[in-house]
């Protein structure tokens, strides 16, 4: 199954990646508010992008994930996870490198770096209702690529593929 995610992962980076249609310019001063879901795990996720120089953003993210596995295979119990992050986020937009001439998509490759807050949840028991929490703070770094899709004036739809959150996520994007 983890081979299946990384191929669909791999697939959808170069798929997002090989437009030959062109990118929106990113240049210095350009304000953008993201704000998405998670498509294959429950999550939230914003961030705010300022342009310090011609294709180069950095900002402020935060996300929540949630993930039930159910019943799992063996055990008695159901497992869950929510986790939180906070931190700051660079992106880099592609469209120079890749001759991009027109403004129907923004390819980017992007980190974020922070506080993780994880929190576990795994009943042991069903019968019974034993339950074991486990609580960690810890640092977190994901990196992500994705593309922004111009839909109207300031206004775009987003999508990203990476380790973070969830594998994929999906939303829109305010210029400001």
């Amino acid at each position: 199954m983890k081979n299946f995610k990384f191929s669909a992962l791999l697939f959808a980076v170069v798929a997002l990646l090989s437009f030959s249609s062109q990118a929106q310019t990113f240049k210095r001063g350009d304000k953008i508010l993201n704000a998405g879901v998670g498509l294959l795990y429950l999550g939230a996720y914003a961030n705010a992008e300022f342009a310090i120089e011609d294709n180069i953003g950095i900002g402020p993210m935060v996300g929540y994930t949630y993930y039930n596995a159910g019943v799992l295979s063996g055990y008695s119990g159901d497992y869950s996870y929510g986790q939180f992050r906070v931190g700051a986020r660079g992106a880099y937009h592609l469209g120079d490198v890749l001759n991009v001439r027109d403004n129907s998509v923004d390819p980017y490759v992007a980190v974020g770096a922070g506080l993780l807050f994880d929190r576990n949840n795994y009943t042991y028991n069903a019968g019974t209702g034993n339950v074991t929490y486990g609580t960690r703070t810890g640092i977190f770094i994901n990196p992500r690529a994705g593309a922004r899709f111009p839909l109207g004036n300031n206004l775009s739809g987003f999508a990203e593929v990476g380790w973070g959150g969830s594998w994929v996520t999906a939303g829109i994007s305010l210029g400001l």
